[in-house]
């Protein structure tokens, strides 16, 4: 089953207290086509979700992303177990 994964590198807001939860949408697109929203909050660092596209054309993806702190990220497509939907296979 194929699943697109958005990687999330890191997402934080700095304050002078360190770091602290920030908001971010990632907005993710085959080609000129947005095919997924995802709203996310917390910190994170190197954490992948797999997200289902109905409208996935097959196009290269590439992700655009609004935050309120520091946020990376980067998006694929993936093949994952048909069972629970969330382990990679290789």
């Amino acid at each position: 089953m194929q699943k697109i994964k958005l990687t999330i590198h890191h997402l934080y807001q700095e304050s002078a207290d360190g770091k602290q939860d920030a908001r971010a949408t990632a907005r993710i697109y085959a080609g000129d086509r947005l095919i997924i929203t995802e709203t996310m909050s917390g910190q994170a660092q190197h954490y992948p979700r797999y997200l289902s596209a109905a409208d996935d054309n097959g196009q290269p993806l590439r992700v655009e992303w609004e935050t309120d702190g520091c946020a990376a990220m980067s998006v694929s497509r993936a093949e994952v177990c048909p069972c629970c939907g969330g382990d990679e296979w290789h």
